[in-house]
């Protein structure tokens, strides 16, 4: 990916950019779900953009989002859709289920 890529993400005001920028988002997912996956469900592609549905598995470990380890898995959808020019991912924006997420953690009450 290009040094100028961004990549969108919630709760995050600012796009991180390039290879640090998702690596880091890499990074905070590990640190809270360290055995976390991500497997493909669905994919569609149209000119320069595809979007993704991912299931997230893991195990929560590691503080995320400020929320201690709970041992509690997590299983949540994911939606990302992607920009590309020149054969790379300029552009991203993932949406996974945080409220799912924060849920299954104990971190945000279930109704």
């Amino acid at each position: 990916m290009p040094p100028d890529a961004i990549f969108y993400v919630p709760a995050r005001e600012d796009a991180m950019k390039g290879p640090d920028g998702y690596l880091a988002i890499i990074q905070m997912m590990r640190t809270g779900f360290p055995d976390i996956q991500w497997t493909l469900k669905e994919m569609v592609a149209e000119g320069d953009k595809v979007a993704a549905r991912f299931i997230m598995r893991g195990t929560h470990q590691g503080s995320f989002f400020g929320f201690p380890p709970t041992g509690k898995t997590i299983e949540v959808q994911a939606m990302n859709f992607y920009r590309f020019s020149g054969g790379q991912i300029v552009e991203e924006y993932g949406q996974p289920d945080m409220l799912g997420l924060l849920q299954q953690i104990g971190a945000v009450p279930s109704s």
